[in-house]
């Protein structure tokens, strides 16, 4: 992944090589109707900035020197913002950039196909890897190790969700604020290079497993009574680690899905298999739809977070001063904040089970036997109802002549 600057809401002036003149971001052809689909080819060109051939008209004016510029859109709009070749990657793009290369691995030893950075059409949206796995479904695995908010994390899967493409959110970080948002995964924080290794990486976070408990076994009273047992079995989703390629190949090979589940005030994303989501649902278990998780989210976002997780917000772009000289001070600061709400934050993955307390269908209540009560010299032998004639007493209690063989028996 390219390291640029700071975005700009200005539209800068850019120079193309590829044409020798200035392109006009205003007009569909860019100025230059003798090179059709210009636009789609440099947004799509994922060569070294530096070798991409736009700059800026006004620095090379001013000062003599080429300053390389990169084109995206966003909502819509052509822009042009100049690259910083100043900029070092942290330790954390290379983490980053460690987990791509195990995403890819694990996904092609089992025959799938992955693509990394992978650009949409219209240049809004990147994944970090993206699989093609059985049945052609598309899976976009992102390794997010930095801090995101959770509306920021839901607006990107719903994105992502209405390209076709299920995203497999990742985090180092028990308390992201991306968990329980979308559908996550977790290992611990490693350096690059133990990422890297042919060795095993467990995912700690993230994928659960179904036991499917009767309440009048269970140790605890029911969580739904909140007291003494219902005589019907309740899920358990209880957290299940993997390997980290293992659980990469089961998701593509779609053997490993995301489940949505209500518990309480509070709705789950995790990672389950094929054979306790049936098992599931057969018990009489629900999940909860996409599109009502979503609006559950927004509704308990605070309202100053509303607007971006419920849609996209307009800007209004301001004519400012081209800037070339990047701010390292301020955004290293910014980095420092982020880094400080990430301390702020509780967690969130705890590893404690899932309870869903609403009971589910099978089986129904056990019935226990009616016991007669006991009276004196009266039998109470029998099934169902007591025997009833004259009896003496014996060591295992009042018989008549014809039970009390049967009771000496037993």
């Amino acid at each position: 992944m390219d390291d640029f600057e700071a975005e700009t809401s200005r539209r800068n002036p850019v120079f193309c090589a590829l044409v020798n003149a200035p392109l006009d971001l205003d007009r569909d052809d860019l100025g230059h109707p003798a090179h059709p689909g210009l636009w789609e080819r440099l947004i799509g060109d994922r060569r070294p900035v530096d070798q991409r051939g736009l700059h800026c008209p006004d620095c090379r004016a001013a000062r003599g020197a080429r300053a390389w510029m990169y084109v995206f859109e966003r909502q819509g709009l052509r822009i042009a913002a100049h690259h910083n070749p100043y900029r070092r990657p942290s330790g954390g793009s290379d983490v980053c950039e460690a987990y791509r290369e195990r995403y890819v691995r694990a996904a092609e030893s089992a025959g799938h196909t992955a693509e990394v950075g992978v650009v949409d059409a219209n240049g809004r949206r990147r994944t970090d890897v993206l699989v093609t796995g059985a049945g052609g479904q598309r899976y976009g695995f992102e390794a997010q190790l930095s801090y995101l908010s959770a509306a920021t994390a839901r607006s990107r899967d719903a994105a992502a969700r209405a390209d076709g493409i299920t995203a497999v959110w990742h985090t180092v970080d028990p308390r992201s604020p991306l968990i329980d948002e979308v559908h996550w995964t977790r290992t611990d924080d490693l350096p690059a290079a133990a990422v890297r290794a042919e060795r095993d990486l467990l995912v700690r976070g993230g994928v659960r497993a179904l036991t499917l408990e009767l309440c009048d076994r269970m140790p605890t009273p029911c969580p739904t009574r909140r007291q003494g047992s219902c005589g019907r079995r309740h899920a358990r989703w209880g957290p299940r680690p993997r390997q980290f390629d293992d659980l990469v190949r089961d998701i593509a090979a779609g053997s490993c899905v995301p489940l949505t589940v209500r518990a309480g005030r509070g709705v789950h994303r995790f990672w389950a298999s094929v054979e306790d989501r049936e098992a599931f649902l057969d018990s009489g278990g629900t999940l909860v739809p996409a599109d009502e998780a979503d609006a559950d989210a927004v509704d308990r976002a605070p309202a100053a977070h509303r607007s971006t997780a419920s849609g996209p917000r307009s800007h209004s772009h301001s004519r400012r001063d081209t800037r070339c000289v990047v701010d390292r001070a301020d955004r290293a600061d910014r980095a420092a904040r982020r880094q400080r709400r990430f301390a702020a934050l509780p967690a969130r993955d705890s590893g404690e089970a899932i309870w869903v307390p609403e009971p589910t269908a099978a089986p129904a209540r056990i019935l226990r036997p009616e016991i007669a009560p006991v009276r004196r010299e009266v039998c109470s032998a029998g099934h169902g109802p007591a025997c009833g004639r004259g009896a003496r007493l014996y060591p295992g209690g009042w018989f008549c002549e014809e039970h009390r063989l049967g009771a000496a028996r037993a």
